[in-house]
């Protein structure tokens, strides 16, 4: 809990949330622009279909918020050079249970602004009924969990390399390779595309009619793999950085 605290401190002007708040603003907006007038038809399937929308947003951005988020986290300990001093104050990984706790944090605050924005502007916009809460809750928690397996993933990658424009690069590669997994099919084992894979919602466009249907999905054996793999990538990934921030405190 003092690490936890004291991570918090060390970033007090660097204005992480600020930077989380301007990053999800996008997203918010992209949402409120995306069906803006809604006709009847849309007012039924609204709910259904921003559990589809939000899958598709988050693996083109969140891969560059997460890599955004673990370099501001990461970069202190490099500029100051202070891996070794470190472990004379604390045991080896405190330092980086902190940041995975503090990044979690900053991560978890994200998801519950994001539902409770969707949930708000579904209400705003006059969808019929109310949210089937179940697969809320369901996109909850995977969506916090792709987040939580990417963000470990860039946490890495910052501790591997001081120049921090590679770990960035990184992300803003996971999200063009978000963007083509999209065209490709609704799951991927790489962890990029485990939004995809968590998606509760998927779409029908009749190109005769051009009527779009959504409904709620029937996860295939293949397809709950690759949401398993989702949990596969959280273990490796923090498995592997707390080896590595092991060995530069020691």
């Amino acid at each position: 809990m003092i690490t936890l605290r004291t991570e918090f401190k060390k970033i007090k002007r660097k204005k992480i949330g600020l930077t989380m708040c301007a990053l999800i603003g996008v997203q918010f907006a992209w949402l409120l622009w995306s069906g803006s007038r809604p006709n009847e038809s849309e007012r039924l399937q609204g709910w259904i279909e921003m559990l589809h929308s939000l899958p598709l947003i988050s693996v083109i951005m969140m891969p560059t918020i997460m890599s955004v988020l673990a370099s501001r986290l990461a970069d202190v300990e490099h500029k100051g050079n202070t891996y070794k001093l470190l472990h004379t104050l604390r045991r080896p990984g405190a330092l980086y249970h902190a940041k995975v706790a503090c990044g979690t944090l900053f991560i978890l605050a994200i998801s519950i602004a994001q539902f409770l924005f969707i949930i708000a502007l579904g209400y705003a916009r006059g969808y019929a009924g109310h949210p089937d809460w179940n697969y809320y809750a369901a996109a909850f928690a995977l969506n916090l969990a792709c987040c939580l397996s990417l963000y470990l993933l860039q946490l890495l990658l910052s501790m591997l390399f001081f120049n921090q424009m590679i770990p960035l690069v990184a992300g803003l590669g996971g999200s063009m390779l978000g963007l083509i997994l999209m065209y490709i099919k609704m799951y991927s084992f790489l962890p990029w595309g485990g939004f995809l894979s968590a998606a509760q919602a998927a779409m029908d466009w009749n190109p005769e009619t051009r009527i779009v249907r959504f409904y709620y999905r029937e996860f295939s054996p293949v397809e709950l793999c690759a949401v398993a793999m989702i949990f596969v990538w959280i273990v490796g990934f923090y498995t592997a950085g707390r080896i590595l921030f092991a060995r530069k405190e020691a």
